[in-house]
């Protein structure tokens, strides 16, 4: 029966007097009164409506039965975060075609149309330089498992994530499971493996994390190249030899010094490596814990935390907030953390518990990440002048290094931005000298209200991400 036409059943049946043994209604057909008990009325059509329901086999019905030989039907759902279903039905689109496999899709189509005739709305999933895929998510798919058919469809939630329902035959319940995990298993360790990837694992463009040349210290560089670029290919061999091989680097320094350009060094030197990258937003409960177990099936794996002094439970008490307890655990690696590599920044070591960062195997190397040096200022500004249009005519290439002291990579690039705005307003093409000399002023004048600023928050207890946004 049509779902309208059984809800309007119920709502008269609800509108009547259901101990009324007598609801009699007299029409006049002409000359001949007609007594009609509309309650004995209302029972036989309702009987004969849900016979007739039962009766009904829909080409849904015939095909579910037909795929699972008749047996009954064993269901079994699992819950699947982010954008991970749709990673999932990629997965299975690569299994079914994949001749070597034992997976084969006979069907797909709709699962809200009973005539299995609509096609399921698509939807695109990128996976960078693997491609973009279409799949069905408001799909019902038939598939032989080989030994045995099974039903699948999706069902998800307001921000997208999804519940898998898998029916097989009661005789092979315990498939149902085992199909699930197959499947999550080989997207990390096939699908996503040396891949660049959010948390949600929304795929990243490797290329756009271009290999800016570093324009830090001598040290800095070479603690980089040691602890991590060089580090990675180590890893294999201390797992070789029984050895624990999970580290964490923590990037020290405060906002422009460089700890996003060097995470963008890592990125692109680490070509064939898994890599996730990780915001304060989505530290949310539960979340640190999963990225970790996923990081570890696509080990060698490197893990990136920004800004980990912006996640509020991150900067206090371990006691009073469990989403540092969830990292403090992930990164001791209670389930082996060999092959993942922790790399976070942070703007201010002191907010940070001292829990996160006391002991080898959570952060047990730490750079500072300081202001440029004046032979790294010099070269940094000289490049930035080049963007437009070199250096000005007459303009004191020592002085300008000497009064920039103690400004980090942005408030150097602000100088040279600032001193070209400038220009433009008085209606110059390029840069004069008077333009660098009021932008650097304009720029120091304002470091310096900053980092009062960040001062006074960090002296009063508060962080200085809920003052200066």
């Amino acid at each position: 029966m049509d779902g309208f036409m059984e809800e309007q059943a119920q709502d008269d049946e609800q509108q009547m007097d259901l101990e009324t043994k007598d609801f009699i209604a007299t029409l006049e057909l002409g000359e001949t009164p007609i007594a009609v008990d509309l309650f004995d009325f209302h029972r036989i059509n309702k009987g004969a409506l849900s016979a007739l329901r039962r009766a009904t086999v829909t080409p849904r019905d015939r095909a579910r039965k037909e795929i699972l030989n008749g047996e009954e039907l064993h269901n079994h759902s699992r819950y699947f975060p982010g954008h991970l279903g749709n990673l999932m039905l990629v997965m299975l689109q690569q299994r079914c075609k994949d001749e070597d496999h034992p997976w084969s899709m006979i069907r797909e189509f709709h699962k809200d149309d009973s005539s299995m005739e609509v096609p399921p709305d698509y939807c695109r999933v990128d996976l960078g330089p693997r491609g973009v895929f279409e799949v069905g998510v408001d799909a019902e798919v038939h598939l032989n498992l080989g030994t045995h058919g099974a039903v699948l469809y999706m069902t998800h939630d307001h921000d997208g994530d999804r519940r898998f329902h898998v029916g097989v035959p009661k005789t092979q319940r315990a498939e149902a499971d085992r199909f699930l995990e197959e499947l999550e298993e080989a997207v990390f360790t096939t699908l996503l493996k040396g891949l660049v990837m959010t948390s949600t694992y929304r795929v990243l463009d490797r290329d756009a994390y271009h290999d800016e040349r570093l324009t830090l210290s001598k040290d800095i560089e070479e603690a980089i190249d040691r602890e991590v670029i060089q580090y990675v290919p180590l890893m294999g061999e201390l797992e070789g030899l029984g050895v624990p091989s999970s580290r964490g680097v923590l990037l020290v320094g405060e906002p422009g010094t460089g700890k996003t350009m060097i995470v963008k060094h890592i990125v692109r030197s680490l070509a064939d490596l898994s890599i996730i990258i990780v915001t304060p937003d989505e530290l949310g409960r539960g979340s640190i814990r999963r990225i970790f177990e996923h990081a570890r099936r696509m080990s060698p794996c490197v893990v990136v935390l920004e800004d980990l002094d912006n996640v509020g439970a991150i900067s206090r008490d371990i006691a009073q907030h469990p989403i540092l307890g969830e990292l403090l655990v992930a990164m001791d690696g209670t389930d082996g953390n060999s092959g993942v590599l922790a790399v976070a920044t942070t703007n201010n070591l002191n907010l940070l518990d001292g829990a996160i960062r006391a002991r080898p195997g959570r952060f047990d190397r730490v750079i500072a990440v300081e202001a440029p040096a004046s032979d790294v200022r010099r070269a940094m500004l000289t490049r930035q002048m080049d963007i437009f249009g070199g250096r000005p005519e007459g303009l004191d290439l020592r002085w300008l290094v000497r009064e920039t002291e103690g400004l980090t990579g942005a408030y150097l690039n602000e100088v040279v931005k600032s001193a070209f705005i400038r220009a433009r307003q008085r209606g110059q093409t390029s840069i004069d000298v008077v333009d660098m000399e009021a932008a650097v002023s304009d720029v120091v004048g304002s470091r310096k209200v900053a980092t009062e600023g960040r001062r006074n928050a960090s002296t009063h207890g508060s962080p200085p991400s809920q003052l200066f946004a």
